[in-house]
């Protein structure tokens, strides 16, 4: 079972008040915010042990290890098990794993209990700053069972997953946000599973059934309405977006408007 400690979207006043009290400099994009959001979400004791999915070449597994004193693992496979060079961004990770060894990484992915090395009830924290959109929709429910089986009773979940803005097609996107969403009984199971990250809704139902845990998605908090007209809620910018989508050279990504669902759950427990 799992507490519900926050289900929400990025807002621009928690950035502000997160980047002017941080000593981790973030750039004004999502993943500056989703990091500044896991950094304030929980205290961080040394010899935590936490495990952040889906770093990349990320700086900010390091930072923890070297500010905090946790014992810092990450666990990514940059693209290896799919030949997918966009993924390794021209880089050797053995190298990076070499020049880092205050975190120990694992080229792996999650969603695989008895192939994975990673260590059962293990972790007090596991964490992802918008990596858990790229998992394919029928494998939600097992990277989110994995997680649960690696984390330690009490142990906190600390997701930011990018989301696309209902508005992204117009008025028909924004359309099938509210039949998602609020009509989602008359919708056949393979269509929701195939718009699993249609709405933070959609995505929550996925969510909650991997773990078998109840997670409330009020509209007021995550709805397409929220989402569409909210002023506050933190979008990627424009030359962010760009740059972060074709910096290998790749034209293939149409570039979106997003934002990040905020997801941390407490494992019930005590260790």
């Amino acid at each position: 079972m799992f507490q519900v400690i926050e289900v929400s979207l990025a807002d621009a006043w928690r950035f502000l008040q997160f980047k002017r009290s941080s000593e981790f400099e973030v750039s004004f994009n999502l993943k500056g915010f989703d990091y500044l959001w896991i950094l304030n979400a929980r205290p961080w004791n040394p010899g935590d042990r936490i495990l952040d999915v889906g770093c990349g070449y990320s700086r900010f597994p390091i930072y923890m290890a070297d500010h905090y004193r946790c014992e810092v693992w990450a666990v990514d496979d940059f693209g290896l098990s799919s030949g997918d060079e966009y993924w390794t961004r021209g880089k050797a990770p053995q190298e990076h794993f070499q020049k880092y060894p205050q975190v120990k990484f694992l080229l792996e992915r999650l969603g695989d209990q008895e192939q994975s090395s990673l260590p059962v009830n293990y972790f007090d924290c596991i964490y992802s700053a918008s990596t858990l959109e790229h998992v394919p929709p029928e494998m939600i429910g097992r990277v989110w069972q994995h997680m649960d089986a690696l984390l330690k009773p009490g142990g906190d979940l600390l997701h930011a997953v990018e989301m696309r803005l209902p508005t992204q097609r117009g008025v028909v996107s924004l359309f099938k946000a509210f039949i998602l969403d609020y009509l989602g009984f008359l919708v056949p199971p393979g269509y929701r599973l195939a718009n699993a990250f249609f709405t933070p809704k959609s995505y929550i139902g996925h969510v909650r059934r991997g773990l078998d845990a109840h997670i409330p998605s009020p509209a007021s908090q995550v709805g397409p309405l929220k989402m569409a007209l909210d002023p506050g809620v933190v979008l990627e910018p424009i030359d962010w977006a760009y740059n972060r989508m074709v910096k290998d050279g790749s034209n293939r990504v149409t570039i979106t408007r997003m934002t990040s669902l905020l997801l941390h759950l407490k494992k019930a427990g005590q260790d």
